[in-house]
């Protein structure tokens, strides 16, 4: 067996744990309302409790996973941090925001938040144009093609 765990080998047992955890708990958390509810979940919860799974296999053998040529800087606490508290406070405005008015303002914050050089009006733009795409495609696909109430925005 190789020498002792490195940090990555610790991060990686670390977030295999973690992601097989969560497929546990949606996978024990399902419940569905017609003969097809779990037609596109059931697989997606298979996956991530498979990948979850082959992650920590990774780990506990001590085998490099996702490392490229480039040089990496240390773990981002600090943005990781941000992402976590900016993820939780758009769930805690969905029911004021809605789905909509709040996935793009998230969605453009979170840009904001990996930028890694100054942010520019043309990027910003981008940035706007971007996410307005985007979650206006999720919301159509939800309320139009799988008939998924979202919430709406509240006056």
């Amino acid at each position: 067996m190789a020498g002792p765990a490195t940090l990555d080998d610790k991060i990686n047992v670390a977030v295999a744990v973690l992601t097989v955890a969560v497929a546990a708990l949606f996978w024990s958390q399902r419940s569905y309302t017609t003969e097809y509810g779990g037609t596109f979940a059931d697989p997606v919860i298979l996956a991530l409790g498979a990948l979850g799974l082959v992650l920590l296999a990774f780990g506990l053998l001590r085998r490099p996973v996702g490392r490229g040529t480039e040089v990496e800087e240390g773990l981002p606490v600090r943005g990781l941090v941000l992402a976590v508290a900016l993820l939780t406070a758009w769930v805690a405005t969905l029911p004021y925001l809605g789905y909509l008015v709040g996935g793009i303002v998230f969605f453009i914050l979170m840009a904001v938040l990996m930028r890694t050089e100054r942010p520019t009006l043309r990027g910003a733009l981008l940035d706007a144009v971007v996410a307005v795409v985007v979650v206006t495609a999720f919301y159509l696909i939800f309320t139009e093609v799988l008939y998924v109430r979202l919430p709406d925005l509240e006056f």
